[in-house]
């Protein structure tokens, strides 16, 4: 027969142990957010009415996200690159010697709770009128 003050040591650490392992174990593991470049969101090509490119074509960003830039002209249309999450993004289009162009893009994709954010990327094609 066992003593049962004699095990009362051994239980006790065993309730321990039992009540910490269950304080730390989680259903789900941390979150480690890796380090994400954004995903390209839009393409954008820009031509002239009149054929080519648009020199000096800014492109001005709000919604989903904001800020401004250049665009790069190439032989037949201006480029512009825009990256970004999932959301919906109001685009003006300005250059001089062109009318400005406004356009709104929704751009589909998701952004887990862990991980890096995926989008569809959206090609857009504009012609601007000179004046």
């Amino acid at each position: 027969m066992t003593n049962p003050r004699r095990d009362l040591p051994r239980i006790g650490l065993l309730l321990l142990v039992c009540v910490g392992i269950g304080c730390n174990l989680q259903s789900q593991p941390d979150c480690v957010m890796p380090p994400c470049p954004l995903p390209v969101a839009i393409t954008l090509n820009a031509t002239s009415a009149a054929g080519g490119p648009v020199p000096g074509l800014t492109l001005t960003l709000s919604g989903a996200a904001s800020g401004s830039g250049q665009c790069t002209g190439g032989a037949s249309a201006t480029s512009c690159f825009v990256p970004g999450a999932p959301g919906t993004y109001n685009l003006q289009l300005t250059a001089a010697g062109f009318q400005e162009k406004t356009l709104s893009v929704v751009v589909p994709g998701s952004t887990p709770q862990c991980g890096c954010a995926s989008v569809e990327t959206q090609q857009v094609s504009v012609v601007l009128t000179p004046r």
